[in-house]
């Protein structure tokens, strides 16, 4: 089947077409031709049309969690390939699924073979220790002969040394150490951000200090080390400036920022909704303002969904038992560029959504251009719309967006040489 993309505003800085309004044809999952005007032939033709049409490489999510293999009822490799094509994702860095740590080159393999008839690109990501305990290192070099991209416990390597080892060892591979910004031994028993909201609830709280003391260790070790470090899903001030300082100072250092955090605040957990239950936890609106700030001025590398489906045992129950975790890959472009779309340009947001992620994650970048791969997503930006329960495509129904004013629809995508809409 071929494909003919009409009147597209391309967005690709790596594209000569960037900025330029174009048709665009695609036929055997290459792109066949450029120009102002293509007409359409033959029957076997599938047309897209919309108005205020844009075209970007396809987005790459560096966050996501499914639940395949052992955790199917919340999440399968097909329910989360949907959810990511909804989502306008091309691409995703996939973390160990709960209970089952990706510490072995046969597993990173189940993922690199478990793709291969999904409507998206699945790159593993190993854990940095066996069984992620972070007592000792995984097979780095080996998962990276299977097709990982990265290593992350999914959570924070308590031991200095380990983490110190990983980073070094990782570091001369080449390879991208993972880290999550939360000292449990600070955090305890907290279930919500430390501050207004949770002292009128009377529950335990998680302070910015709980993330800020992991952003400083990790960055110090990082810098001992000379590894390459990622710190996914910062949400407070505090990290951001360390963040900012070590990268002045050549720090291999880089972060992402989540849709929740961007979006969506700790007021919102005044009713005990477990929907709202995040780690790093939602913030203030005054935390709000410095992630939009550290995007605008190019701190924050990229925006990751951390897309993390729970089944509903685990959320139907009291607050403080509820697990943590929201999914993600249907609403991220939405809910960011809800966010900032008074703070950055739409070019900015494809940026964040595919040229920056995919490079620090050493993921081709796909060009828009004749003879190339058609990797591409299709969206429109201006739209507001509400989410809804019945949109997830998630086998989790675990979202935090359910409500929430979107900005922007994706159209479709293209890729394998198909066209999903």
């Amino acid at each position: 089947m071929d494909i003919l993309i009409k009147k597209a505003l391309v967005i690709d800085p790596t594209s000569r077409f960037n900025g330029q309004t174009k048709d665009i044809l695609i036929s055997s999952g290459v792109i066949k031709e450029i120009s102002d005007d293509i007409a359409s032939s033959g029957k076997n033709i599938k047309i897209i049309e919309e108005k205020g049409l844009c075209a970007s490489p396809g987005w790459f999510d560096t966050a996501c969690r499914f639940g395949e293999p052992l955790y199917e009822e919340a999440e399968t490799l097909e329910s989360g390939a949907r959810a990511a094509v909804r989502g306008g994702f091309t691409a995703v860095a996939l973390a160990s699924p709960k209970n089952c740590p990706t510490d072995t080159r046969q597993k990173a393999e189940f993922f690199t073979s478990g793709h291969r008839s999904l409507p998206v690109n699945i790159y593993p990501v190993g854990t940095a220790t066996l069984k992620a305990e972070g007592k000792a290192m995984s097979e780095t070099y080996d998962m990276m002969q299977a097709g990982a991209i990265a290593f992350w416990d999914g959570r924070q390597i308590e031991s200095n040394l380990i983490e110190q080892l990983v980073l070094e060892y990782n570091g001369a591979l080449g390879a991208l150490t993972v880290t999550t910004p939360v000292d449990r031994s600070i955090m305890h028993q907290g279930v919500m951000n430390e501050g207004v909201v949770s002292t009128m609830l009377g529950s335990h709280g998680i302070p910015d200090v709980a993330e800020d003391i992991a952003v400083a260790r990790d960055i110090f070790i990082a810098e001992y080390a000379k590894g390459k470090l990622h710190i996914s899903s910062v949400s407070t001030p505090g990290a951001v400036k360390m963040i900012r300082d070590a990268r002045k100072k050549g720090v291999d250092v880089t972060c992402s920022v989540t849709p929740h955090h961007l979006l969506l605040d700790d007021t919102l957990l005044r009713d005990f909704d477990t929907r709202y239950k995040v780690l790093p936890p939602l913030r203030t609106k005054k935390h709000i303002s410095a992630l939009k700030r550290a995007v605008k001025d190019g701190v924050v590398c990229c925006i990751a969904s951390d897309h993390t489906p729970v089944d509903i045992e685990d959320k139907k129950c009291e607050f403080d038992r509820a697990a943590f975790g929201t999914v993600g890959l249907q609403t991220a472009f939405g809910a960011s560029w809800a966010a900032l779309s008074d703070t950055v340009s739409i070019e900015k947001m494809v940026e964040l959504l595919s040229v920056n992620p995919r490079r620090r994650f050493g993921v081709e970048v796909p060009t828009i251009d004749t003879g190339k791969k058609a990797e591409i997503t299709l969206f429109e930006p201006q739209s507001e719309w509400i989410f809804t329960k019945d949109m997830i495509e998630s086998k989790a129904k675990n979202s935090a967006f359910i409500g929430q004013k979107m900005k922007g629809v994706v159209i479709a995508v293209c890729n394998k040489g198909g066209l999903f809409v």
